[in-house]
């Protein structure tokens, strides 16, 4: 059976990652101090420290990094991203006389497979390194109960994922409205 609150393991009736019983009261979480902060923070940290699960990284590309928390990081990326592949289609599309578009897209999906090549064996990466700085803010702000909030934090949301595209979207929108005025 699975945990309504965190979709993992339940056995005898308890949850074996958050506390959570079958009649909805949520036992005390007692956090193993043998662990790292990181593993803490990072509920994917085993996964990720061995780039295990690289699907999603693959297909969402820099989306992914606002999926896992960071969503001005994940925001900017995935813009510069967006705006790199219309430059790039752009640029290929200006080569060919006959078939222009069809060049142009084929060229670019297939600079697009070799990017999300690369960034799927380098996001997790950097997801750590970015929650290695946000571990270090909670701890300045928060000295006493730092581990607390490491343990409560829950680091991937859908919400963020749709907020990160919606803006990027938004953003990419804008820029070609500004390009198309120039």
């Amino acid at each position: 059976m699975k945990c309504p609150k965190c979709r993992s393991k339940i056995i005898d009736g308890v949850c074996i990652k958050c506390g959570y019983m079958k009649d909805g009261i949520s036992v005390k979480i007692n956090y193993d101090y043998q662990k790292s902060d990181l593993e803490l923070y990072e509920k994917d940290y085993d996964k990720m420290i061995h780039n295990k699960g690289l699907l999603k990284p693959y297909l969402l590309g820099c989306l992914y990094i606002g999926y896992k928390g960071h969503l001005i990081t994940g925001v900017l990326l995935s813009f510069i991203e967006l705006t790199a592949f219309y430059y790039v289609y752009r640029f290929f599309e200006a080569f060919a006389f006959n078939y222009q578009m069809i060049f142009g897209f084929i060229m670019t999906l297939i600079l697009w497979i070799f990017i999300r090549l690369i960034l799927s064996g380098v996001l997790n990466s950097f997801i750590l390194y970015l929650d290695k700085k946000s571990i270090e803010q909670i701890r300045k702000n928060n000295p006493k109960n730092y581990k607390v909030i490491l343990v409560n934090h829950n680091s991937s949301r859908s919400f963020l994922f749709l907020m990160n595209i919606v803006i990027c979207i938004f953003l990419f929108v804008i820029f070609l409205v500004v390009m198309s005025t120039l």
